[in-house]
């Protein structure tokens, strides 16, 4: 007969004892002063906001909350008090709580007529767009793991030669090419790895050293605008243009924004090359070849199927989203991505552009749009430039995403509600591309960040060559875009 308490069973109490004791020492981080002070400042602003509006005449009483809400949001995105996805969490939350009131408390809801259920506001966490973005990591996942990027990468980068000028470029094109199906911050960290051997051969004080490393994130964030899965800001237009009635396929957007992207690309080609030309003429560069074995096949053949669905999805009417299910499928029921490969995705973005939707679905749904829209002067292309500018400046200091979030539903319900209907979508993309745009601070974005870390930069390389492509790519939307997306839609 065994005792009730054998050494076993001793063992594994033991164990767990140890286990809690670990978890109650362990060094957490502090709550910060400051944080919480930004966070508390934000709740009495938006409050005092709420407050005005109410006492204002001609605005009901969900606008007031909803402005109160907006406030809020846009407070603790600039100041990033919270992190960004916990901001978009809250956004969600309030809406509920204010606008659907599913308490039915008093002198909240809507104050005339039936409020919306809490499950319209509870959507966007299922909105297709984050569909399809969860197939873009799981595809950038699974060619990571497998090392099928930088086999692709290496293999490419030989039809450039070794000359320093058509070696940038090929690792521009790669960099953009790769950006426009995984996220440009993993993009960067791949190809900041594959030029740091090419570094190492590059006399000391050559200029061609910070051009090299400045080209890529550059290339990244540029190569982000070209298709929908490309960035986050692109998602968040995808997103509020389809609440507004306009849908836009992965090829659409394709044709749309690939050709400012290439032109865009090739000038900050030509731009960092005049700056950054190397000092030793005879400069030759080398790329070294990475090997992929049949795992990485599999991985392409799946990548290889899912674009080709995402690029012929007017044929076969399978939507962008539903098309992102087959790697997500393909990658996790074989072993290429596993459980803690999934766990590891980026799911702060996904919060994010749930958060966004539902700023826009609550603006939308309390009028509150229609109400800045009358405070907006009536002038089509004013209005459009100062948009995309101050999505520029917003995005330089703040996260892209958090600024196409305050600034697209603005932008989209000026379009639809003063007479503009035929340039609601121009409204949306361009404001999404400007976004991209913003990289002229080594904190503008996540690739100059890790650009800047490797010790090569200053600011000043960021803010020489970055103004004045920022400052070209603002031109090219404002006079290209709307005519590439006109002649676009109505040829198709």
């Amino acid at each position: 007969m065994k005792k009730p308490f054998s050494r076993n069973h001793i063992n594994q109490d033991l164990l767990r004892v140890d286990f809690w004791r670990k978890i109650a020492l362990q060094k957490r981080p502090p709550i910060y002063v400051k944080n919480t002070l930004l966070f508390l400042l934000s709740l009495l602003i938006g409050f005092a906001v709420t407050q005005s509006l109410k006492t204002a005449e001609g605005i009901p009483q969900e606008a007031a909350y909803m402005g109160g809400i907006f406030v809020i949001a846009a407070f603790l995105w600039i100041t990033e008090a919270l992190p960004l996805f916990a901001t978009a969490l809250l956004v969600i939350a309030l809406e509920v709580i204010f606008i659907a009131n599913p308490g039915g408390w008093e002198n909240m809801g809507f104050s005339n007529g039936e409020s919306p259920s809490y499950k319209t506001l509870l959507a966007p966490f299922s909105d297709p767009i984050i569909y399809l973005f969860l197939g873009g990591f799981i595809l950038a996942q699974g060619s990571v793991k497998e090392g099928v990027d930088k086999a692709l990468a290496s293999s490419l980068l030989k039809i450039f030669g070794g000359k320093p000028l058509w070696v940038m470029l090929g690792f521009m094109l790669v960099t953009a090419v790769f950006s426009m199906f995984m996220s440009n911050t993993a993009t960067t960290a791949m190809m900041i790895t594959l030029i740091l051997p090419i570094l190492s051969t590059i006399p000391k004080g050559d200029k061609f050293k910070k051009g090299l490393v400045l080209c890529i994130p550059f290339a990244a964030n540029i190569g982000g605008m070209g298709t929908p899965i490309g960035s986050p800001p692109n998602a968040v237009a995808v997103g509020f243009l389809r609440s507004s009635g306009f849908e836009i396929s992965f090829m659409q957007w394709m044709i749309i924004a690939v050709p400012l992207t290439l032109f865009l690309l090739l000038f900050a080609w030509l731009l960092v090359w005049f700056l950054y030309k190397p000092t030793d003429k005879g400069l030759s560069i080398k790329t070294e070849a990475h090997a992929i074995d049949a795992r990485g096949y599999f991985v392409i053949a799946i990548f290889s199927i899912t674009i080709l669905l995402w690029l012929t999805d007017y044929y076969h009417k399978l939507p962008s989203s539903v098309v992102a299910l087959l790697p997500a499928v393909a990658f996790t029921s074989t072993g290429i991505i596993n459980r803690t490969d999934f766990n590891n995705l980026e799911w702060h973005i996904l919060m994010l552009i749930a958060g966004g939707i539902a700023l826009g679905l609550g603006m939308k749904l309390t009028g509150l749009d229609q109400i800045i829209v009358g405070l907006i002067p009536d002038n089509n292309t004013f209005v459009f430039l100062l948009l995309i500018v101050t999505t520029i400046l917003l995005s330089t200091f703040m996260s892209n995403t958090a600024a196409a979030n305050l600034i697209i539903p603005l932008g989209i319900s000026f379009a639809t509600m003063s007479g503009f209907t035929e340039n609601t979508m121009f409204y949306g993309i361009g404001i999404s591309l400007a976004a991209s745009l913003a990289m002229a601070m080594p904190i503008s974005t996540p690739p100059n960040a890790i650009a800047y870390s490797k010790g090569e930069l200053a600011t000043s390389d960021f803010i020489k060559a970055g103004t004045v492509i920022g400052a070209v790519g603002v031109l090219l939307i404002l006079f290209f875009v709307e005519r590439i997306v006109n002649f676009w839609l109505e040829l198709l």
